[in-house]
């Protein structure tokens, strides 16, 4: 168990990384926050700490153990510590320390209340300070960083072993001028997806659960040294419970039926999945090239709604996200008395609710909702039952449009999907009035 103290300096951990993101209270954060900050600590520290570890600590999924070493380590370095310990000891002294954990740095205390002190022993005192300062001054003077890295001396590709999901992918790997058994692959860039390997090893493989266009990564020390694009197609409409540490798969002929796609709340609770008192996560995704739809004009047009309105599923979230090779739109829909919760991502445009009216993301869920994305030349406009919800410019460079996911709090249906260029000419459409996908190109 925590102690009390150890609980307060956690709290203080978790305000200084607040404000160090800058994304707002922590109490509106998104899974998706959970997952960038998840990332940001692996690039800074070399230590993954999933989405899961960082709920509990922020107390978002209820945990009794206290948080591991190997986690509070980490959590601290992220802020500038050198370990747990030194943050503790920071906070007692109430001093702040902004040096990088690698730096080296002395602290000079003074007595805590005034002590008479003899000329002999101020003598001793002076000449202690001085030895300190010098070591410190020769440190420095004869400190040299590292060489730095080059990737040219490192190689990483790879190779699906299938079609479909799930899916195995086999590394092929070199990183023998590592000076550190450090040597990490991630499949993306979620930092739970890093695996320690092998420095003198040259291949791995992995796993891929969901369909999607991935950066994988050989990462050495906090450096990334080679990443390359990775597609895995879904074969059709890939339908899943989320679910760690493997997901729940669904076959096409369970959730597309009568012109729509929908996983019902029977389907889920036959393969003893609750829906109470937390909702699961049903995710709908497609994925392939889409006869190279670009992301900077196109026409996104849908029809949904939420299927489960009970217990901690009042609120009816869902999001729907448009996939980009190495970049996505992410646009959320809820009742109208959660618009407060929401967050919207649109290829380097970030809006969170605590700041920027998205009240127009808010509807009856419980029946069909209309959704547009129109863009033309990066500029992006939303509307949500035919009405003008948003509009913004999305900065990112252009990239290919890959495909689509809808994520349903609960479950939910999609009546019809359909990707067009400016031109009014189709590039995807599916009216679900069959297993079999309908496209046009």
């Amino acid at each position: 168990m925590i102690t009390q103290q150890e609980d307060r300096e956690l709290v203080r951990c978790r305000r200084l990384i607040e404000e160090k993101v800058g994304w707002g209270r922590s109490d509106n954060w998104s899974t998706q926050d959970f997952e960038r900050l998840g990332e940001q600590i692996a690039d800074q520290t070399g230590v993954s700490l999933s989405v899961t570890t960082l709920k509990r600590v922020w107390g978002r999924v209820r945990y009794n153990s206290a948080p591991t070493a190997t986690t509070l380590n980490a959590l601290v370095k992220f802020i500038g510590y050198t370990n747990w310990p030194h943050f503790k000891g920071v906070t007692q002294t109430g001093e702040m320390i902004s040096e990088p954990a690698d730096v080296v740095s002395v602290a000079v205390s003074e007595p805590a209340s005034p002590v008479r002190s003899s000329g002999r022993s101020r003598w001793w005192i002076g000449a202690g300070l001085l030895v300190g300062v010098t070591t410190v001054w020769l440190f420095f003077l004869n400190y040299s960083p590292p060489e730095p890295l080059s990737p040219n001396d490192f190689s990483f590709s790879s190779r699906p072993v299938t079609k479909g999901i799930p899916n195995s992918v086999v590394f092929h790997y070199n990183a023998m001028a590592s000076p550190t058994d450090s040597v990490f692959i991630q499949q993306s860039w979620d930092p739970s997806r890093r695996q320690l390997v092998p420095k003198n090893g040259h291949d791995y493989t992995s796993i891929y659960y969901y369909p999607g266009y991935f950066r994988a990564k050989l990462v050495v020390g906090r450096q990334v040294m080679q990443e390359h694009n990775l597609m895995i197609p879904s074969d059709g409409w890939h339908v899943a419970v989320i679910h760690e540490p493997v997901p729940v798969y669904f076959q096409p002929n369970e959730v597309i039926r009568n012109g729509v796609l929908s996983l019902s709340v029977a389907a889920i609770e036959k393969h003893n999945i609750a829906m109470q008192p937390h909702p699961p996560i049903v995710r709908y995704r497609y994925v392939r090239e889409l006869d190279g739809l670009r992301a900077d004009n196109f026409t996104l047009e849908t029809r949904l709604k939420n299927d489960f309105k009970q217990g901690s599923s009042a609120c009816q979230n869902m999001v729907v996200t448009i996939l980009c090779k190495n970049e996505m739109f992410s646009i959320p829909l809820s009742a109208k008395g959660c618009v407060a919760n929401l967050n919207l991502y649109l290829a380097g445009h970030f809006a969170n609710a605590k700041s920027t009216d998205l009240s127009a993301f808010g509807a009856d869920l419980s029946q069909w909702v209309d959704l547009r994305c129109d863009v033309r030349n990066k500029h992006v406009r939303l509307f949500v039952g035919g009405k003008k919800a948003y509009e913004a410019v999305a900065p990112n460079s252009v990239k290919d449009i890959v495909g689509i996911s809808y994520d349903f709090e609960g479950t939910g249906s999609v009546d019809y999907v359909r990707f067009s260029r400016p031109n009014g000419m189709t590039v995807f459409e599916d009216n679900f009035n069959s297993s079999e996908i309908d496209s046009a190109h």
